[in-house]
């Protein structure tokens, strides 16, 4: 990716009555010890949500926002819990959801699963990639590996085109040190393959790592993120944004209050942003880098020719 159009993305941004995206975590566990993420240093209880929970959320979301993206994951890795998440997938579906999305390492992908995901109404597979070359990948997705994710994504590829059904599928390549270089190839490999490639700038991973969008010479902008995304702890607990990994600045959970009331309580960070009052946000704020990425490029071939979509 080129730099961010970030006056193009202020735009966008502003105080909105539900959020357009909704994270759930299917569960906080992971198989892999991703060198970006914080999984491994991890204090709060892990678990799995339970499926009244979901009911409750997915109830109101349809009521209130029938096409909100509603994103299965957060902190853990889905397909660690393959026949909750098809459960929940069909109450979505029957509840008049209308954009059901996976995040994915893609490790867990086996055929059986793929072919599950493809008859549960899924919109969008995301698998996160992150690396062409087998020590690219494996720099950072610990304990994966790549010729394993790289045939299971194959497979749902080819099944998707088989069976003439709908989902995305994109495969994700966030820039890291690690992988520089590798995106010409690794989308020239995908698109060949009817695969959407999600390319995003290099992330701090909410101020851990120094990024060269660090360096850039403006003023900031809301966080986008934290305008249009809300996340769902397994236990229900609602935290401040995906940085606020633990739960630290929370605003409550949904086994106690509705969806709605939480994202109006969340609107004191929003309206923070809005107003740039930058230093009144917590101090994890002040070093994070992310709101500099909070669009990616979508990459495809539509009708022979090759698109770029930012969003």
């Amino acid at each position: 990716m080129g730099e961010v159009n970030l006056n193009k993305v202020e735009k966008t941004l502003k105080e909105i009555p539900f959020p357009s995206r909704f994270a759930i975590e299917v569960n906080a566990d992971c198989n892999l010890n991703c060198s970006m993420c914080h999984h491994d240093q991890m204090v709060r209880p892990k678990g799995r949500m339970p499926y009244p929970l979901w009911q409750k959320c997915a109830d109101e979301v349809a009521k209130e926002a029938p096409k909100t993206q509603v994103w299965f994951s957060f902190c853990g890795e889905p397909l660690l819990e393959p026949d909750l998440l098809i459960k929940m997938l069909d109450y979505g579906n029957k509840v008049g959801l209308q954009s059901l999305n996976i995040n994915t390492n893609g490790v867990l992908l086996t055929e059986e699963v793929a072919n599950n995901l493809l008859n549960a109404g899924v919109a969008r597979i995301v698998i996160g990639l992150d690396g062409f070359s087998k020590k690219a990948y494996e720099a950072a997705r610990c304990g994966g590996d790549r010729d394993l994710v790289y045939a299971n994504v194959e497979y749902l590829l080819k099944r998707r085109n088989e069976m003439k059904v709908p989902p995305e599928v994109n495969v994700q390549f966030i820039e890291m040190e690690c992988n520089k270089g590798e995106i010409k190839v690794f989308t020239e490999y995908w698109l060949k393959r009817g695969a959407t490639v999600k390319a995003r700038n290099m992330l701090s991973w909410g101020g851990r790592f120094d990024t060269p969008q660090g360096k850039l010479d403006r003023d900031r902008i809301p966080c986008p993120w934290a305008m249009t995304m809300m996340h769902v702890f397994w236990d229900g607990r609602v935290p401040r944004c995906p940085g606020d990994t633990e739960g630290d600045e929370g605003v409550g959970n949904v086994w106690d209050e509705s969806v709605k009331t939480l994202w109006q309580k969340l609107g004191k960070y929003r309206n923070m942003h809005l107003a740039h009052d930058y230093d009144a946000l917590p101090e994890r704020c002040h070093d994070c880098d992310d709101w500099k990425v909070g669009v990616a490029d979508r990459i495809r071939i539509e009708d022979g020719k090759k698109t770029v979509a930012t969003a």
